[in-house]
């Protein structure tokens, strides 16, 4: 991504960079979960700091739908968790009650 650019409220911070770069590298009909992106970023503890930084992406390029919880359910998304599921559904990912049943994880 290069230099930090604009958000809504200013500037996104080198955190939400490294998280952004991460979760770009996540291909379509793939997802990872918040504490492999935590651990990708190199902080693993930060796992809702990880959710807080995508609940604040408003890039196109950052596919944060692709991003779910570690017990396989969908979990939250900026523009709505329906939204997150139907775009997950769109890719080929399977879900059936609120759980990814494919497993079609990134690394």
């Amino acid at each position: 991504m290069g230099r930090p650019r604009p958000a809504s409220n200013g500037m996104i911070t080198k955190f939400q960079q490294k998280v952004y770069n991460v979760v770009k590298r996540i291909p379509a009909g793939r997802v990872m979960t918040y504490a492999a992106v935590a651990k990708a970023v190199g902080k693993p503890k930060t796992v809702r700091a990880v959710g807080n930084a995508l609940n604040k992406n408003n890039f196109r390029d950052v596919p944060c739908h692709r991003v779910i919880r570690s017990d396989g359910k969908a979990g939250g998304y900026n523009r709505g968790t329906k939204k997150k599921i139907k775009l997950l559904l769109r890719e080929g990912i399977k879900i059936k009650n609120g759980k990814i049943i494919n497993g079609r994880y990134h690394s």
